[in-house]
């Protein structure tokens, strides 16, 4: 066999104190490792780093941290990351592609994360598709040693992070054994240990019992959010003796070169703009809407993301006609993964879709987009914002409204809550879609399960008492008047006496008419009937002549336009339906009420 540098029986491990910011120091480490500079990392200039590994690795979200802090850090090292990731890879499968995908590349540094798939697929399919603990432990054993005598690179075994926040769960400790399996390689093998569990371990034992009991590193358990990606890099940097202090001041968010609150960044939706040239502009409505045009290569979009526990929103990206894309908030998103042609360039974002049950209304608003600002690349700079719409159009509603299920497939009964924000569509509803077609900018004021007599989804008031906020404390006064608003409420009051409902439905009304008093309503029966004949009274009896009955039977078929049978949520079809019926009627008032684009 052979001998190794004395250097790689080090074996490096990662256990942590309290929660983020005590992690990673090396078992033994002294004092002065911490301010020792840059010369004493374990990499050289060329390195090429080679990370073997699942859906995990395949993300690429722990490497582009590494790549952040070696490129502030380390640039004249020029090391090279090959990410050899592959989604539901196990033990048997990396065995299977180690010559070609890592030894092949002639890897200076491999890093192996493998041993979540092994175990998971034994509790997520039946019958079991699970690596047992013996063939695990020998075929990674294998993988090592292949390494060691094909390849000169220094070997870096990662233990498997968790398998979901519960610690106590069976799968977690189902997972010990090949955990230890990892351990003992390290050991027998002389390489260096990288012990991704105990650090998640022990940060989110400290997290749930030091006050912050919904901290979630995993999006669904398994796959990271940015959150675990830091936790997994920074572990690794710190195997390579990358200072704590350089691993820190890379994480974190970088200052957008150009605030939220830049003139030449246009708007649509409810946005709450107090504080957006500081910590930003937050909006809480799908439909909401980004438009920026710039000259040059690229952008780097800056958002918030701190505050969000579990998953992530999820975000309708478009630059100039090009295909839509879906991204989610990034602390630095660039608008194109390839630097755009020469030229002018307009970007468009559109807020798809929510955790909507999470906390929309009071603070900590968790359900909640909070756009910090712009960064041009080099040699790129802003526009003045696209010439506005001649008129919006506020649309307020429900989850119909908001764009629940638009996208889903099958039976939306056995989507999980995980699943939703990837099956609603705030772009592609009724609302949204009917503004477009007639020119006008929309606003979308949508949640979940909101009604005249029931609280909305994720804390939201009824909505006459909702109506004239963007969220608690944030009023609506200093946003734009709508020359047209929509109102599509009734279907989750539908078990509501009329004798309750219709009162409410005027009060409602009279709101709307106080905060716009010279839009045209439109109150539209509902797409399942529900309440229509108090809704037509309350048009009746308001005595004003701006507000407008529609009637929309037959604008939905229920045996084809909706998510499920029986179900209330239309799906891209029913949207599709609903909007175009809906243009002709909303053109007519916009020309009756004299905009520039309307004569």
């Amino acid at each position: 066999m052979e001998t190794k540098p004395a250097r790689r029986r080090t074996i490096r491990r990662c256990p942590t104190a309290l929660f983020v910011l005590f992690l990673f120091v090396p078992l033994g480490a002294r004092a002065r490792d911490f301010d020792e500079g840059p010369g004493r990392v374990r990499l050289k200039t060329g390195d090429r780093i080679v990370t073997l590994g699942d859906s995990i690795t395949e993300a690429g979200g722990y490497q582009a941290f590494i790549r952040k802090v070696l490129d502030r850090s380390y640039p004249d090292l020029k090391v090279d990351i090959i990410n050899a990731g592959v989604s539901g890879n196990k033990s048997p499968d990396m065995r299977a592609r180690l010559q070609r995908d890592v030894i092949d590349r002639k890897p200076t540094i491999v890093t192996i994360s493998c041993g979540i798939n092994d175990v998971w697929h034994s509790f997520s399919f039946t019958p079991s598709r699970g690596v047992d603990l013996e063939t695990y432990a020998r075929l990674m054993t294998e993988m090592v040693r292949m390494l060691k005598t094909s390849t000169k690179a220094e070997i870096y075994v990662l233990t498997p992070t968790v398998i979901h926040e519960n610690l106590n769960s069976p799968e977690n400790r189902a997972l010990e054994p090949y955990v230890q399996a990892v351990r003992d390689l390290a050991r027998r093998e002389s390489v260096h240990l990288v012990d991704l569990n105990e650090t998640f371990n022990f940060v989110l034992h400290a997290a749930q019992s030091g006050g912050a009991p919904d901290f979630h590193p995993t999006s669904d358990g398994v796959h990271m959010k940015p959150s675990g990606d830091f936790l997994i890099g920074a572990s690794i940097l710190r195997a390579l003796d990358v200072p704590m202090s350089l691993i820190l001041e890379a994480a974190e968010p970088a200052t957008p070169a150009i605030a939220a609150d830049d003139s030449r960044i246009q708007y649509w939706g409810r946005w709450d703009m107090r504080s957006a040239s500081t910590s930003g502009a937050i909006t809480v409505n799908t439909g909401s809407t980004i438009l920026i045009r710039f000259e040059g290569p690229n952008l780097t979009l800056h958002f918030s993301i701190s505050h969000y526990t579990q998953g992530f929103p999820t975000l309708w990206l478009q630059v100039d006609d090009g295909e839509w894309r879906v991204v989610r908030p990034a602390e630095a998103l660039a608008v194109s993964p390839a630097d755009l042609s020469p030229g002018p360039h307009v970007l468009r974002l559109v807020v798809k879709g929510f955790r909507e049950w999470e906390n929309r209304w009071d603070a900590p608003l968790v359900g909640s987009i909070v756009f910090r600002g712009v960064t041009p690349a080099k040699g790129a700079g802003l526009l003045p914002a696209p010439a506005r719409p001649a008129a919006l159009i506020e649309y307020l509603g429900d989850s119909i409204t908001e764009g629940v299920l638009v996208a889903a497939s099958g039976d939306p009964g056995r989507l999980t809550r995980d699943d939703w924000p990837q099956a609603s569509d705030g772009r592609r509803t009724w609302a949204y879609q009917s503004a477009l077609s007639v020119g006008a900018e929309p606003r979308l004021v949508g949640f979940g399960r909101l009604g005249l007599t029931v609280n909305g989804n994720g804390g939201v008031p009824p909505a006459v008492r909702s109506f004239p906020f963007i969220y608690a404390d944030a009023p609506i006064g200093a946003l734009p008047k709508p020359d047209a608003v929509v109102i599509n409420m009734g279907t989750n009051d539908g078990g509501a006496p009329q004798e309750v409902f219709l009162p409410l439905y005027r009060q409602y009304l009279r709101v709307i008419r106080g905060a716009y008093p010279d839009a045209r309503i439109l109150c539209l029966r509902p797409f399942n009937g529900a309440q229509e004949a108090a809704i037509r009274s309350a048009v009746d009896q308001s005595g004003d002549a701006r507000i407008t009955y529609v009637d929309t039977t037959g604008w939905i078929r229920p045996e084809i336009h909706y998510s499920a049978a029986g179900g209330v949520h239309p799906n891209l079809d029913g949207n599709r339906a609903a909007a175009e019926r809906l243009a002709p009627i909303l053109a007519e008032i916009l020309k009756s009420s004299k905009l520039p684009e309307f004569r």
